[in-house]
């Protein structure tokens, strides 16, 4: 199992998406940068070490995640940065050079509304699954007249391809170019795409995006905001139950973290290891 792609491992072990997008961060900064990507954004050779150094300190505050971005056709421009927040405010500069940073207030609340956009994890050097079907629904998405970015890792390769959507913060896995025009139509009528490929809104942790998608399939409500969280609380080890408002009701989902028995790799070339998922657990 060693050689094979990370992505059909996870599909061959069933393995689910809910409650498995990146977790507890409602600020996103994008930075594009044309050049390489390194394996680890932060190593990239585009930073002097003063930038780096800043951008280490941003990103190790809690509920901020940066990811770098890029569009073919666009080297030789001003590199753009965009603070994004889930509450729909961003902030957007035009840069001269990446050292611009160290004379920004980044962590000042951005104010202007965040337009739309998808970030679509390309990110090669990190997962070959990554770059093979992140391309392709990079460019379906493009097709479709949207804000679209190529992005780096966006956790989770093996659920190639990762697509973010700004601003709500909801990350979806396994789209192919064939959901493309699904997925900009449900944002754009304010709707959640298909359940089935929501892996959860990144402002959540994992327990309570697993537990909105579950109330969703119960309810069927599809809205963006037709759920109101209101708190998680753990019962004992790997359960919790999960409160929402929903059409003027309290609703709870108690949901529990279970092994499946199955393995696969997390990465390409990766050893196999337990694949674990979140189910909608009895009172």
């Amino acid at each position: 199992m060693g050689d094979q792609a990370c992505s059909a491992a996870s599909l061959a072990a069933n393995e689910p998406l809910a409650g498995t997008a990146v977790d507890s961060v409602d600020r996103w900064l994008l930075l594009e940068v044309t050049d390489s990507w390194a394996p680890k954004v932060l190593q990239t050779e585009a930073f002097s070490d003063a930038v780096r150094r800043r951008l280490t300190d941003w990103s190790d505050t809690p509920r901020r995640r940066l990811q770098l971005i890029r569009r073919p056709g666009r080297s030789g421009k001003r590199p753009l940065l965009l603070v994004v927040s889930s509450s729909g405010a961003a902030l957007r500069i035009e840069l001269d050079r990446h050292d611009d940073i160290l004379d920004l207030d980044l962590d000042a609340a951005p104010t202007e509304p965040a337009a739309p956009a998808y970030l679509v994890c390309v990110h090669g050097r990190r997962d070959r699954c990554c770059a093979q079907h992140g391309s392709a629904v990079y460019r379906a998405l493009k097709a479709e007249g949207v804000e679209v970015w190529q992005t780096s890792h966006l956790g989770g390769h093996r659920f190639a391809a990762c697509v973010l959507s700004l601003p709500e913060g909801l990350m979806y896995g396994r789209l192919r170019p064939e959901h493309a025009s699904e997925l900009v139509a449900a944002s754009q009528g304010g709707r959640i795409c298909d359940l089935d490929l929501l892996r959860g809104r990144c402002e959540y942790d994992r327990p309570t995006q697993a537990a909105e998608i579950f109330l969703r399939r119960r309810t069927g409500e599809q809205t963006i905001d037709g759920i109101e969280w209101l708190e998680t609380e753990a019962e004992g080890e790997g359960v919790w139950n999960a409160r929402f408002d929903w059409s003027s009701e309290t609703r709870t989902v108690r949901v529990a973290l279970e092994d499946t028995g199955a393995a696969r790799p997390a990465s390409c070339g990766g050893e196999p290891e337990p694949v674990t998922r979140f189910v909608e657990a009895g009172p």
